[in-house]
């Protein structure tokens, strides 16, 4: 069993339920920890036998630019189902989306979500 990550992927995206937010892209940090079975991509040393992470991080980047959410917790729940949905492999997903420009006297509010695959 292997975890493969990808933090502090940056989503610029219409996010937030105010009206001003619905007006102006803002950034989103997300970070993605996946477990999942490296042994035959070891063994093979074949992206067929794991998870091309720059498709995954594309599509999702793309997922949530179209959907538009009000709320970052409605995006994570969402996101673990999609990408346990399209990633079958996936044992385990764990998303954290980051609003830095949610609090003035914050670095960001966070929301973390996780999912095991089949459950």
């Amino acid at each position: 069993m292997g975890l493969l990550a990808i933090h502090y992927l940056r989503v610029r995206c219409i996010v937030g339920m105010h009206t001003h937010e619905r007006k102006i892209e803002q950034d989103l940090l997300v970070d993605l920890d996946l477990d999942l079975d490296f042994e035959k991509a070891a063994k093979s040393d074949d992206i067929a036998h794991s998870i091309d992470y720059t498709l995954l991080a594309a599509r999702l980047e793309d997922w949530i630019r179209k959907e538009k959410f009000q709320l970052i917790e409605t995006l994570a729940e969402r996101a673990c189902v999609l990408i346990c949905g399209e990633w079958p492999q996936i044992s385990r997903c764990r998303i954290t989306i980051k609003k830095p420009g949610a609090m003035p006297k914050a670095r960001y509010a966070a929301v973390t979500c996780e999912r095991r695959n089949g459950a």
